[in-house]
C-alpha cells in the first residue's frame, strides 16, 4: 500500500506514512525490549495460541507488532485522507479488526494492543511534527538523516548488550534488528531520493500500473529470498540488510530506476 502510493499517486503523503510506520515500529520494537514481557502461552499454561500465528509471534509480547504496524499505516491514510469520512471509517474498522485478531489468535492481551495502538498515535503524530519543522528546514536533511541513523544504532547497541532475563535471548533480539534495518533504509533512501533522484508520481495509467507491478515483484522477491541471501551473516543482521534494502530500493534504487526510463523515454520522443 505505502509502495503504490508512494510510486503512483502522492509522494509526499507516500513518504509520510512510510515514516509513519518505520518510526511507530521502531518505537514498539524498543518498548518491547525494554520490557521484556512475555507472551500470554508462557505466562499462564490455559491460554493457547493458534498454531498458523504462533509462527509469526516474534519476540516479546508487549506491545503488539501487528497492531502498531496495522495502526501506523492505516492510521497514516486516515491522516491523509481525513476529509473522507468512508476511508477514515475504513481504515480505523482495519485497524480495530487487527488489534482484535491478535487477542482472539491468542497471540496478545488486551494491553499489548491498547499499547500498539498509542504507540502507533505516538508516531503518526512525531513525524507529523516533524513534517511542519522540516517544511522551513529542508536544507537539514542531511543532519536529519545522519542523526537518526545513528540514534537508531545506539538504540539497537543498547537493546542488543542490556541484560535479559533468558538463558538465550538471541530470538528475542532480532525483531530489534529488523527495525533498525528498516529505519536506516527509510532514512537513507529519503535522503539519497531528496538529493539525486526527486521522481514524480506522472505518468499514465498503464505507466503506473506497470510501475507497481514490476516495483512490488523486486519487493516480494527480496522479502521472500533475502533471509536466505543474507543467511550467512547469521538471523540478526541478515534481517538488518533484508529490511534495509527493501526500504533503500523502495524509496531511491527503484524510483532512480523508473525516473530514468521515463525521462529517457520523454527525450527520444
Amino acid at each position: 500500500m505505502i509502495s503504490l502510493i508512494y510510486w503512483c499517486i502522492d509522494k509526499h503523503n507516500g513518504i509520510t506514512i512510510a515514516a509513519d510506520y518505520t518510526v511507530s515500529y521502531f518505537l514498539n520494537q524498543t518498548v518491547k525490549n525494554i520490557v521484556c514481557e512475555p507472551r500470554p502461552w508462557l505466562k499462564d499454561a490455559r491460554l493457547h495460541i493458534d498454531p498458523v500465528a504462533r509462527k509469526s509471534a516474534t519476540g516479546y509480547s508487549f506491545p503488539s507488532g501487528h497492531t502498531v504496524t496495522a495502526a501506523s499505516c492505516f492510521g497514516g491514510i486516515a491522516v491523509w485522507k481525513r476529509n473522507n469520512k468512508l476511508v477514515v471509517c475504513l481504515m480505523g474498522l482495519l485497524t480495530l479488526l487487527t488489534a482484535f485478531s491478535r487477542n482472539w489468535l491468542g497471540a496478545h492481551t488486551i494491553y499489548d494492543v491498547i499499547a500498539a495502538l498509542f504507540i502507533a498515535c505516538v508516531g503518526i503524530f512525531l513525524v507529523n511534527c516533524f513534517s511542519f519543522w522540516f517544511a522551513a528546514h529542508q536544507d537539514k536533511d542531511y543532519l536529519v538523516c545522519i542523526i537518526g541513523i545513528v540514534l537508531s544504532v545506539c538504540i539497537l547497541i543498547i537493546l542488543q548488550f542490556k541484560p535479559y532475563a533468558e538463558e538465550n535471548p538471541y530470538p528475542l533480539i532480532t525483531d530489534c534488528y529488523t527495525a533498525c534495518g528498516m529505519q536506516c533504509g527509510f532514512l537513507a533512501g529519503w535522503f539519497f531520493e531528496r538529493r539525486f533522484v526527486n521522481f514524480s508520481v506522472e505518468g499514465t495509467k498503464l505507466q503506473k500500473i506497470i510501475r507497481f507491478i514490476v516495483g512490488i515483484v523486486i519487493l516480494l522477491s527480496l522479502y521472500m529470498l533475502g533471509s536466505k541471501i543474507f543467511g550467512f551473516m547469521g538471523n540478526h543482521m541478515a534481517h538488518f540488510v533484508k529490511y534495509f534494502l527493501m526500504f533503500f530500493i523502495m524509496l531511491f534504487v527503484y524510483p532512480l530506476i523508473f525516473s530514468k526510463i521515463h525521462n529517457r523515454k520523454q527525450k527520444t520522443e
